[in-house]
């Protein structure tokens, strides 16, 4: 979904032949004169925001000249700002003047494999293009704040993960005094924040239903399906309601329980765990045990896919956010310079520990 921000009102196709000539004796690159043709065009009025440029295929065949030497003139425009495309397909000019230097604070609340993975997506879908601030908060409101309000006026991007452990409120606080021009927010979305800004989040609630709706078949082999979620977790308390809702559906019999326990592991017990200490405990308890199997006993389910759970007992089932989509998304709106609302995909891997 794109952002509710003015968007620009489609006014007329561009004739390109009025604008840009190719001069095959030039020592510039053909890509190179396309790019300054439609920066002149831009400057001088020739070309207003929300005209529609011809697509890569009509000026390669205008032009006579290779796909991707147009691909690399429009993609350059892009990461200036000066163009913009929908659906991937039809491109317009978004913006009149390239975009200021891009400087970008990155707040994480922690570093782990999984945070790691989103930002080595977006440093590489950014690569030179941009100067990156990367800082942790460790959870804290506290240290978030203190963060912003020293840094937030020198960059032109802030991109945050906004999990607060210690006083959420204080935290979102913080974030509804950002510039909303400059702000992106990851994994989770932040109630009563407005205003137009960019977000790439994760469906907390759709997607845990939809992972039931496909683990149901194995699901119903156990009597009873347990999520574990802690009293101090990042997840909202909207998967705890939807996983309850979605068994319920589906006529399995379920809980909800802040801790795992060993008197909890036994025969015909499924978990649905959402930290990797909980996962590591089950697994220490079913490696140790001589009458429990994972998969046929006890069931497994992890939140966030890596390569030590494709090994682990064989094969542990996940459901997992795609981090590096969640990257990348964040970079392109950046380097467009179009705020929009993303809904991250996912994916349920069914293994053998279910």
């Amino acid at each position: 979904m794109h952002c509710r921000c003015p968007h620009p009102t489609f006014m007329r196709k561009i004739n390109f032949e009025n604008h840009f000539t190719v001069d095959r004796d030039s020592s510039e690159p053909v890509y190179q004169q396309l790019v300054e043709a439609v920066l002149y065009a831009t400057k001088t009025g020739l070309m207003d925001r929300g005209d529609r440029l011809p697509s890569i295929n009509e000026l390669s065949r205008q032009y006579s000249v290779s796909r991707s030497t147009i691909e690399k003139s429009y993609s350059d425009l892009r990461d200036m700002g000066i163009l913009a495309s929908q659906h991937g397909k039809s491109f317009y000019i978004n913006r009149l003047d390239p975009l200021p230097g891009l400087k970008i604070l990155v707040l994480f609340n922690q570093l782990n494999e999984y945070t790691k993975t989103i930002f080595d997506a977006l440093t590489e879908r950014i690569g030179q293009k941009a100067e990156i601030d990367f800082h942790v908060y460790y959870n804290s409101a506290a240290h978030f704040k203190a963060l912003v309000k020293r840094k937030q006026s020198s960059y032109s991007h802030i991109i945050v993960i906004p999990h607060f452990l210690d006083d959420p409120e204080s935290g979102y606080q913080a974030m509804e005094r950002l510039p909303k021009d400059k702000l992106i927010i990851l994994d989770k979305e932040v109630p009563g924040l407005s205003d137009c800004f960019g977000t790439v989040s994760e469906h907390f609630g759709q997607d845990i239903d939809q992972a039931i709706r496909e683990l149901a078949p194995s699901l119903r082999k156990y009597q009873c399906i347990n999520l574990i979620f802690p009293a101090h977790t990042h997840y909202p308390d909207t998967l705890a309601d939807a996983f309850a809702r979605a068994c319920v559906t589906r006529n399995l019999v379920c809980r909800v329980s802040p801790d795992l326990t060993k008197a909890m592991i036994r025969d015909g017990e499924a978990f649905i765990v959402l930290s990797d200490e909980h996962l590591m405990f089950l697994v220490r308890e079913i490696i140790n045990s001589t009458d429990l199997v994972a998969g046929r006993h006890v069931g497994i389910v992890s939140y966030q896919d890596n390569d030590a759970k494709k090994a682990m007992l064989n094969g542990i089932t996940t459901i997992s956010s795609d981090l590096k989509t969640m990257g990348k998304s964040a970079a392109d709106m950046i380097l467009t310079g179009v705020s929009r609302h993303i809904a991250n995909p996912f994916s349920v891997v069914l293994r053998r520990s279910l």
